[in-house]
């Protein structure tokens, strides 16, 4: 409830205020678990995505951020699952796979923290690490125009042109990938030339 609560909140702010459009709907599974993946430019990038997509999406939160006292209430409140760093998190990346394996969607931004120029930098290891494991889709995600409302250092939305798309999923296969860690690092860098495929062209 307090996720929709949330949601409705935002609903307006995103369209309205920020004049947000959206499209590639129907790559979102409908039902069952599905992991959504996107380029993180802006503070405002989980608001715009949970907005965009017609079911609620449960993100991946640094542990640092987390535990700030004056917002935890909201981190609960939404259902995110916080981490505290790549790889070695073994109780966030366990309470990610029980959220798949309920069904439910989780959003993850693979660079690890935002680009402070908008552009995609190396992938870290833990989306496709979640993916191999919970052999849950991934739905590639690009959000334009985040950055130009709310840059790094920036105090408050300004209106702008945002698009959020979504791509066709991929999936890991363990049976032609294997599990070792360079294998997670191909699907790694799959995954982010999925997002970089749905950038605008300039």
């Amino acid at each position: 409830m307090f996720y929709w609560f949330v949601k409705g909140l935002f609903f307006p702010f995103a369209h309205f205020y920020l004049g947000m459009t959206r499209d590639g709907l129907q790559h979102l599974p409908r039902r069952g678990p599905a992991i959504v993946v996107s380029n993180h430019a802006s503070y405002v990038d989980a608001i715009l995505l949970g907005t965009a997509a017609p079911r609620p999406i449960h993100f991946l939160v640094l542990q640092w951020m987390y535990d700030l006292l004056l917002i935890r209430w909201f981190y609960w409140g939404m259902g995110t699952i916080p981490v505290s760093g790549e790889g070695r998190d073994s109780r966030g990346i366990k309470r990610a796979l029980r959220l798949l394996s309920s069904g439910r969607v989780l959003g993850v931004f693979p660079e690890g923290s935002r680009s402070a120029d908008g552009t995609l930098s190396e992938p870290r290891l833990g989306a496709a690490m979640i993916a191999a494991l919970s052999g849950a889709p991934v739905v590639p995600a690009y959000i334009d125009g985040a950055r130009d409302s709310l840059p790094v250092g920036g105090l408050f939305p300004k209106p702008a042109r945002i698009h959020v798309r979504f791509g066709e999923p991929l999936r890991f296969d363990k049976r032609k990938d294997g599990g070792g860690r360079e294998a997670l690092g191909i699907f790694a860098q799959e995954m982010l030339d999925a997002i970089r495929r749905l950038e605008p062209a300039a």
